[in-house]
């Protein structure tokens, strides 16, 4: 019986693919699961499949020559060729694992995993290939049904052109169906997201201090703040823990957040931000914070419990809520919700602070990670307008691609390398690729102080689109991080899909390595706003707590 056209596999389309398997096998930034590694490799299979028949069929129709063998011992060939492959990739791919995982603290690789990487890589391959075939089997329904139409008049070309464009208008239909489905799982999704910000958890009790949004006495609601922001001013330390680990008076910190229905614009909230820092009178502490957000409105608790802890409680954070969707849906669905929501309260609350006497105000400081250090560096474009903006700021993992940062990085000393840059043009900068830096930060620091945490294995600060078919600079001889296996190497296709999976899984590693910056932005604060007056053994406690939160972010943010 013959078998189904849908069903054959090309030749030269398995032995690259088989190829693409085994390069992408080769390390990249973070250690890889096995359902990752798994999913990374049926992609690139699928990839190095479609390049691989392309190729081979160029070939056949270029070259004139009997290819029957092919049907008794070209499974053979490539059956062989794989075996020794796969004997020589074992070894190397066990070892380049264990090197990256070693570099965040990760223990060996389970050889018995082997078995269900491959069983996961078939799988995403056969799904791969199965799109492939369809498409592959429309464009053949279109040129039987139409491309013959020219050729009985013998119009091959029109054949040609019409079998095309037909195909063409398909394709486009495909895309606009898609684009369709897209928005309408967004918009279905965000309403489920509506539903998970407006739920009222019974393990999240109200605050009892006219210090916190929701609490007696506040403009905000407390059913308004949303599920993001009640867990903000429902936790972090009251003036008796800190004292307890300082070993000197303390008091409450104040916490502001605005929710999403707090208010009807990202203006109207700012506004109302502001009117609750007057409330619970802000302009008297030593700090006021502003944090940008993640998607869902999430803020890492360690990074404001720490400023807490250092400044006794003399401290007021203030936050505004713009959306319900997990970042990576704000960043490539709503890009502007971002930006404006970050933009409209940093403007109200910077222009409440510039009202105060200049000797008798708080410091005045932003911080934020991905998407929200992101947002805020738009917000503020330029070094001049963060300089002269902020009295001090940490930026941990700055999403690729980011402007600010990105004419800071090219604005870099000479022999400074990408991702350990040095600029001594704006002399507020300082970039730093770990906790160790940070806590040491060598020479003279101008004010204000401005920090950027980028950790060299962080593939949201380095993995852009360009990595699909570029080499980045941060690969370059000279330009590597000291995070980043030597053994790691450039690839076009199949280093930008373990790029994204890289990016997938990049809060899921030990502190101080890919997407978590714990420990380094504790240090970052001390640097930029003072250790508060704390001896070394209190600065140790306050560390030693830190230490011990769950730092990853909850999956969806």
């Amino acid at each position: 019986m013959r078998t189904p056209h849908w069903a054959r596999l090309d030749y030269g389309g398995v032995l690259v693919g088989l190829v693409f398997v085994a390069l992408s096998m080769t390390p990249s930034m973070l250690p890889r699961p096995w359902y990752y590694q798994g999913a990374v490799s049926g992609v690139s299979f699928a990839a190095g499949y479609a390049l691989g028949a392309a190729l081979w069929k160029v070939v056949r129709g270029s070259v004139r020559w009997r290819n029957d063998w092919l049907t008794v011992w070209g499974w053979a060939i490539i059956a062989g060729v794989w075996g020794v492959m796969f004997v020589v990739l074992l070894h190397y791919a066990t070892s380049w694992q264990n090197g990256v995982r070693k570099a965040v603290g990760w223990e060996p690789l389970d050889s018995s995993q082997g078995w269900l990487l491959v069983a996961v890589a078939v799988v995403v391959a056969a799904l791969c290939l199965a799109v492939g075939r369809g498409i592959s089997c429309v464009y053949r329904a279109v040129r039987e049904r139409v491309g013959h139409l020219f050729e009985r008049r013998g119009w091959r070309a029109g054949g040609a052109l019409a079998t095309g464009c037909a195909t063409a208008v398909v394709a486009l239909g495909m895309i606009a169906a898609w684009v369709v489905l897209s928005s309408g799982m967004v918009l279905f999704l965000d309403s489920r997201w509506e539903v998970r910000n407006d739920a009222m958890s019974p393990d999240t009790p109200r605050p009892t201090s006219p210090l916190r949004s929701g609490g007696p006495g506040s403009l905000v609601a407390w059913e308004d703040v949303g599920s993001k922001g009640r867990a903000v001013v429902a936790s972090g330390p009251n003036a008796a823990q800190i004292e307890a680990v300082t070993g000197r008076p303390a008091m409450d910190p104040i916490r502001i957040y605005v929710g999403l229905h707090s208010a009807d614009t990202y203006q109207e909230r700012a506004e109302l931000a502001v009117k609750e820092l007057e409330r619970t009178h802000a302009q008297d502490r030593a700090v006021v914070v502003l944090p940008g957000l993640t998607g869902t409105g999430w803020l890492e608790p360690q990074a404001i419990d720490s400023l807490e802890y250092l400044h006794g409680g003399d401290t007021a954070m203030v936050a505004a809520q713009y959306s319900v969707s997990p970042s990576w849906v704000s960043a490539i669905f709503h890009p502007e919700q971002s930006l404006a929501g970050t933009q409209a309260l940093y403007n109200a609350v910077h222009a409440w602070w510039a009202t105060l006497p200049v000797d008798h105000r708080p410091q005045l400081v932003v911080y934020g990670v991905s998407l929200g250090a992101q947002a805020l560096q738009q917000t503020l474009p330029t070094t001049d307008a963060l300089v002269g903006g902020v009295d001090g700021a940490v930026f941990a993992g700055t999403p690729a691609g980011t402007p600010l940062v990105t004419s800071l990085r090219a604005q870099r000393d000479p022999g400074t390398p990408v991702t350990a840059p040095v600029v001594t043009s704006v002399p507020q900068v300082r970039f730093f690729n770990n906790a160790q830096q940070a806590r040491m930060p060598a020479g003279s620091w101008k004010a204000p102080r401005i920090a950027f945490l980028e950790h060299g294995n962080d593939p949201v600060v380095w993995m852009d689109w360009s990595v699909f078919y570029r080499k980045p600079e941060w690969l370059a001889a000279g330009q590597r991080s000291p995070a980043i296996s030597p053994d790691m190497i450039y690839i076009p296709v199949v280093t930008g899909l373990q790029g994204l999976a890289d990016a997938a899984m990049a809060e899921g590693v030990p502190d101080d390595a890919g997407h978590r910056y714990a420990d380094a932005t504790f240090f970052a604060w001390i640097d930029i706003t003072g250790n508060g007056g704390l001896d070394q053994a209190a600065l140790d406690r306050i560390q030693a707590i830190i230490d011990e939160y769950d730092t990853e972010a909850p999956i969806g943010q």
